[in-house]
């Protein structure tokens, strides 16, 4: 389990090097102004605009008041004073490397603003999520119940394979955080859905005594 964990870190950090690495920045907004549009026409507008100014808020917080964005960008772009001030390489850089660094830069900050949104777009999910989970939850609670009063068989490998499930679809929840094209909002649910039904089977497959 460590192993797969570990092997699953990797892939995801491997998709955000290639997001920062290769996509365009003029992509990555083409992708937000997509999902923005599938977002109004499937939760209104006003929800949209609520995620944006949540986002819009973390983000500040968490890169732009506490100066990371400013230190990351300092640290590989200089400023024109430090131009003048290295000797024999004040044009270094300046047409080529630089604002390609400038470039991957600007798409990594846009990458962690929408990876902000979409986060708040599947929290926003959360009543369904409650409203799914509980019957579900008391539903296979009820079933392990059953199976221990007339001895009924309750399977340790469905029990295994429905928690792979359920961590599973975490685990592609967390992928769509980073993928650099449009996710629809009714993904979301299906998904939540599906980890709520995983989540009765294992409940319901739980062994007699715990």
């Amino acid at each position: 389990m460590p192993r797969s964990l570990l092997l699953s870190l990797m892939i995801w950090l491997v998709e955000i090097l290639f997001v920062t690495a290769l996509v365009s920045d003029e992509w990555l907004r083409s992708v937000q102004r997509s999902e923005d549009a599938m977002i109004v026409s499937y939760l209104g507008a006003t929800k949209d605009g609520e995620i944006r100014r949540d986002a819009q808020d973390w983000f500040d917080t968490l890169c732009v008041r506490t100066g990371i964005q400013g230190s990351v960008w300092h640290y590989f772009i200089p400023t024109e004073a430090e131009r003048q001030g290295s000797m024999g390489f004040e044009e270094v850089g300046r047409d080529n490397l630089f604002p390609f660094m400038a470039e991957r830069l600007q798409v990594l900050w846009d990458s962690v603003y929408q990876t902000l949104r979409r986060f708040l777009g599947i929290i926003a999910w959360w009543p369904f999520l409650l409203a799914a989970a509980l019957p579900f939850s008391i539903d296979g609670m009820v079933q392990r119940k059953i199976k221990q009063s007339n001895f009924a068989y309750s399977s340790p490998l469905v029990h295994r394979y429905s928690l792979y499930a359920i961590l599973g679809m975490i685990y592609i929840l967390l992928l769509s955080l980073t993928l650099p094209f449009p996710i629809p909002p009714q993904a979301i649910p299906f998904v939540l859905t599906a980890c709520t039904l995983a989540m009765n089977v294992h409940l319901a497959n739980t062994q007699k005594r715990v």
